[in-house]
């Protein structure tokens, strides 16, 4: 091992290289099961939720229009032989069966010929690649019985850059993942920050991230093509689900602190492909996912999107019901968790010097109360007002926030039994950490104090002096990379 040399005057060569904050043994048995739970997790949905559904997809009920004076007679041909893969619909006129298209009430239409006329099979390019050549393919073996070639004709034909008719299903997946990851990783790594400066943040990155897409994908990829107001439009329904996601990402973070990653992941991201009614619409992938795709965040977003460049707007105020609701959801459930947020938090100077005793308590039919008190300086012993303290227990979710006083002050009360760990962080200086068990038991039964002295946090100035005279190595990462929310 090596040591960096420093001048001989130097009044720090003695000092002793910053070390690694310890975490509690709790703390490192749930790191470790999140570390194992991760791989087992990927292992289970990426065959469940891709390879299950799409792996050989089959139409189910697949509503198909037919039309023209040929109509009856084709439909008592091909009924039979279609049962449970698609449900034939008579209609009067293709212009009827053209707005139904729209409607997505169908997927198709069959406009019926005389023998030795070519019929029509009128699709949108707007439902996928797989859609066009799915239904004229399976249709054509009845029109050839009937006398008849199939002309297919698009009626809602894809941007010019989208010749898969994958382009929305991409711009879904990068809204969702940036939204999910930007809220995941900052109630996690930068769980220090206030839980509206984290949203005020997700907020932003929620509306750079579709006007940075449609750079990409519009003038550029040609993918995303329409009048001004429709890209608009389209921009705006990129932040507003981008944003739901973050939002709902931050409260799941608070809620279940590291662990969040796994239900985030299986609604925004596994789930997200095969009930998306994209690459795959949903008559053609399992009925479950079928049915995901009325509720689905993403399924919703791509359906308006469709509405909006390629369908005159039909059917868009249903699709803008979805995302309105789970946008509520996620203000309501963002609500909760700041409001449980807050009762851990005492940020109050008055309440953490004021000390009942146990008659007040007992007045108060209160149960035993819990308390945790320190005090944060920095490495010269000067007192650090303003200080974050996170709270986070053995399954890394927080538990409680606060501020230290003008004397670097700090109390948590109302805390249950069990072992925590607590983060301290301050503007300019490394964070630390100290692991605690809070006990049950207090004077009278009444009150359990902990009180963790003195904890101080090293400057970054300072912190990279003491780096220098370390031995060669990686420093290690802070405790609080994973450490709550």
């Amino acid at each position: 091992m090596t040591q960096s040399t420093l001048s001989a005057d130097s009044p720090e060569t003695e000092q002793k290289p910053a070390a690694a904050p310890e975490l509690s043994p709790e703390m490192k048995r749930s790191n470790v099961r999140f570390a194992l739970t991760l791989p087992l997790f990927f292992m289970i949905m990426f065959p469940l939720c891709y390879i299950t559904a799409l792996h050989l997809p089959v139409p189910h009920d697949l509503p198909v229009a037919v039309v023209g004076a040929g109509a009856a007679s084709f439909v008592a041909t091909a009924a039979p032989a279609l049962a449970g893969r698609f449900t034939l619909i008579p209609v009067d006129t293709p212009q009827q069966a053209t707005d139904m298209i729209f409607q997505q009430t169908v997927k198709a239409a069959y406009v019926t010929a005389p023998p030795g006329e070519p019929a029509q099979m009128l699709v949108a390019g707007a439902d996928g690649r797989v859609m066009t050549q799915l239904v004229p393919t399976v249709f054509q073996p009845f029109a050839a019985q009937a006398g008849n070639t199939i002309q297919t004709v698009d009626v809602a034909p894809l941007a010019p850059g989208d010749g898969n008719g994958i382009g929305l299903m991409f711009f879904m997946l990068i809204v969702s993942i940036v939204g999910f990851m930007t809220a995941n990783i900052l109630g996690n790594a930068a769980y220090f920050l206030p839980m509206r400066t984290r949203v005020a943040i997700s907020a932003g990155v929620a509306v750079l991230t579709p006007i940075v897409l449609f750079l990409f994908m519009g003038p550029w990829l040609q993918i995303l093509q329409g009048t001004a107001g429709e890209i608009v439009g389209v921009i705006a329904l990129g932040a507003v689900t981008s944003f739901t996601v973050g939002l709902t990402t931050t409260a799941l973070v608070a809620f279940l602190g590291k662990w969040a990653l796994f239900p985030g992941m299986l609604v925004f991201v596994f789930l997200n492909i095969p009930s998306s009614n994209s690459a795959y619409p949903a008559e053609i992938v399992p009925p479950i996912f079928g049915w995901l795709s009325e509720w689905h965040l993403g399924a919703a977003f791509v359906d308006s999107v469709r509405a909006i460049l390629y369908l005159d707007d039909a059917g868009l105020g249903g699709h803008l019901l979805v995302i309105g609701l789970w946008l509520l959801a996620a203000v309501a459930l963002i609500t909760v968790a700041a409001r449980r947020t807050r009762t851990t938090s005492t940020t109050d100077e008055d309440e953490a010097h004021d000390e009942p005793g146990p008659a007040d308590a007992a007045a108060a039919g209160a149960g035993p109360e819990r308390v945790l008190l320190g005090r944060v300086h920095d490495h010269h012993g000067t007192p650090l007002p303003g200080a974050v303290v996170t709270l986070v227990d053995h399954r890394g979710a927080q538990t409680g926030r606060t501020s230290t006083s003008d004397e670097g002050s700090f109390r948590i009360d109302d805390l249950p039994t069990g072992a925590y760990t607590l983060i301290a962080a301050a503007p300019g200086h490394e964070p630390t950490a100290r692991s605690t068990t809070v006990s049950g038991r207090g004077d009278e039964g009444r009150r359990a104090t902990a009180d963790l002295g003195d904890i101080e946090l090293v400057g970054h100035d300072q912190h990279r002096h003491r780096t220098a005279v370390a031995t060669a190595g990686t420093v290690p990462p802070s405790a609080g990379a994973y450490g709550g929310s």
